[in-house]
């Protein structure tokens, strides 16, 4: 009788044993049904990838930057490469900021990507946030999802407006003297508040220390969290998709993740890299230098915050200051239409005086 002998498999290479160990250990051979995720075609589903590469830039951008400015109040004497302000006594905050834009290679660029990658990423949240509003899509089961997102776009908000008041020129101090009248307007405790913010009368002296730590850490990290449950809930739930034939709740019809979606995804990025840098080689924002160091006792009238406050300058400018006296507390009533109190003349105090410039 002939004996049966086993036929020997090939050898397999190191690449499939790599992958079968890892496959044992971490289950990545389940990852083929993510791999094959279906996304919507629809372009207005972009929006929320745009916003998320925005984020991206910004937080790459902004670890640049974080190596060259100096987030302190301390006086400085500034002898950099922009005459017009060369002997000026100045905060360090202000000084590293003009270091950043004159004298630090590619700084002025970064500097300008950063800022037009944050008006993207507050626009990109807004218009998504509409699209997601008119179409319905926050309904059950997906109105934590929209919670999180209106949390997102509150934060995005309080995170562009520590940016642009980190340089402590005039025109930010001008917005931050409006953030005080606005905490001062609080009923009863506005003004503790308000002391305890500044660490003491405006514009105090650490201020800007602990803005910058919210601006890199505090505001970042709740906002990282929350981008990666928001994703993470709509993996789980699937995306919404407009009315169509063979379209469902618990569906979604479109191209797969890879290799067509990851394409589409990673073109976007581009584009979108590409045209913040377009704008900020080309079009000034923002140009500090213009402006001067922040003394408390000057205002700039022409000032605007960036677009996305500009509902609370329009109140600002609109709203009487009406006042009520109960119980020995002065309540200001235009803080509910909505928080845009005017800063009393007597709240000012000034930091060291600086000689004025003709740059102003």
């Amino acid at each position: 009788m002939a004996k049966r002998v086993k036929a020997e498999s090939p050898p397999r290479s190191t690449a499939a044993r790599l992958a079968d160990a890892a496959d044992q250990r971490l289950g990545i051979a389940k990852a083929k049904s993510l791999i094959r995720k279906a996304f919507p075609d629809h372009w207005s589903f972009l929006l929320g990838e745009m916003a998320l590469y925005s984020f991206v830039i910004l937080v790459i951008t902004g670890v640049w930057l974080t190596m060259f400015f100096r987030p302190s109040e301390s006086e400085a004497v500034y002898h950099g490469s922009y005459a017009a302000l060369d002997g000026l006594r100045m905060s360090e905050a202000y000084e590293s900021t003009l270091n950043i834009s004159f004298d630090i290679r590619g700084g002025l660029l970064i500097r300008q990507i950063h800022h037009w990658a944050a008006l993207l990423f507050v626009a990109s949240i807004c218009i998504h946030m509409l699209r997601i509003f008119f179409t319905g899509a926050f309904r059950k089961p997906r109105e934590i999802n929209w919670l999180i997102g209106v949390t997102l776009f509150i934060l995005a908000i309080a995170e562009g407006f520590a940016g642009y008041s980190l340089p402590d020129d005039l025109l930010s101090g001008t917005g931050l003297r409006t953030f005080e009248g606005i905490v001062l307007s609080i009923p009863i405790v506005g003004t503790y508040l308000s002391f305890f913010i500044f660490g003491g009368q405006f514009p105090g002296t650490i201020f800007i220390t602990r803005l910058f730590t919210a601006h890199i850490l505090l505001i970042p990290g709740l906002l990282i969290g929350l981008i990666s449950v928001h994703l993470l809930l709509i993996f789980y739930q699937k995306h919404t998709q407009y009315p169509a034939p063979g379209h469902r709740n618990m569906n979604v019809v479109g191209r797969p993740m890879i290799p067509t979606y990851a394409a589409k995804s990673a073109g976007l990025f581009a584009a979108t890299f590409g045209l913040l840098s377009c704008f900020a080689a080309f079009v000034q924002i923002n140009p500090i230098w213009l402006y001067g160091p922040y003394d408390p006792s000057q205002a700039t009238y022409g000032s605007q915050p960036d677009w996305y406050l500009g509902f609370l300058e329009g109140s600002l400018r609109l709203m009487p200051n009406w006042t009520t006296n109960f119980l020995g507390h002065t309540v200001v009533w235009n803080v509910f239409l909505p928080a845009a109190p005017r800063a009393s003349p007597s709240t000012w105090c000034s930091r060291s005086p600086a000689p004025t410039t003709s740059t102003r």
